[in-house]
């Protein structure tokens, strides 16, 4: 898990929202997706080994709280035996509660400053167990495809997650936010700001650009996209 990068980055820029422009924040997200309903942001949880002493939820954890010990040992184990108890377990950028109509759903949140963000690389393909959690995710949504070790995997194994808690009945869905102008990596010298490294995305229509052909390659289609909301905040 990498440093947070100060000033810039997806993780620094979801903070920045989350700490000082909350309220626009989820405006955004009640404007722009289907979940226009309540929304209650959990806090972080906190990990002394890095700088900024907190962490990222991972896989279930967020859950732990929310069940019973007994019901949240019990789909611990089933997460083990769906996903791989060895290998690298999926983290969260952030999670909410959204409620609406009576009715409450997860939220897994996935937050993105440039465009090499959305890729990712993994020898899991050789782990019998993803490869059957691909296969059922597929099943669900009526997708063949068999890209999903490739490039674009991250996005494969979020939604393999969202069909793990679907089996368990518990209701849930990812939401991606994309920054434009979010990764400007900057210094003071002589006290005036250096721009030191831009990976920027300048424009929603490369993020959109970007996003078509990630669903093309994975073979996303209109079911699976039920569980995906998108939402776009210009840093600048």
């Amino acid at each position: 898990m990498a440093e947070m990068g100060l000033g810039y980055g997806s993780e620094y820029q979801l903070l920045r929202y989350l700490g000082h422009h909350r309220i626009e924040l989820n405006n955004v997200i009640n404007s722009n997706t289907r979940l226009s309903g309540e929304i209650q942001w959990l806090d972080f949880p906190k990990d002394t080994t890095r700088l900024s002493l907190d962490g990222e939820y991972i896989t279930i954890d967020f859950l732990h709280d929310k069940i019973s010990e007994e019901a949240f040992a019990a789909l611990k184990s089933k997460w083990k035996n769906y996903w791989s108890p060895s290998g690298t377990q999926p983290n969260w950028d952030g999670v909410f509660l959204h409620r609406k109509d009576n009715e409450e759903e997860w939220i897994i949140v996935e937050a993105k400053a440039h465009l090499g963000e959305i890729k990712s690389s993994t020898k899991a393909s050789l782990n019998p167990n993803i490869q059957n959690a691909f296969i059922e995710t597929q099943n669900r949504f009526g997708i063949k495809n068999e890209h999903w070790f490739g490039e674009y995997y991250q996005l494969a194994n979020r939604l393999a997650f969202i069909n793990f808690l679907l089996e368990n009945n518990i209701n849930a869905s990812l939401l991606y936010i994309y920054f434009i102008n979010g990764y400007e990596k900057q210094q003071l010298k002589k006290r005036k700001t250096i721009l030191v490294e831009s990976k920027s995305v300048n424009k929603q229509i490369d993020w959109e650009k970007a996003i078509e052909q990630e669903y093309i390659d994975l073979g996303i289609n209109e079911k699976a996209k039920k569980y995906i909301s998108n939402i776009f905040i210009d840093c600048k």
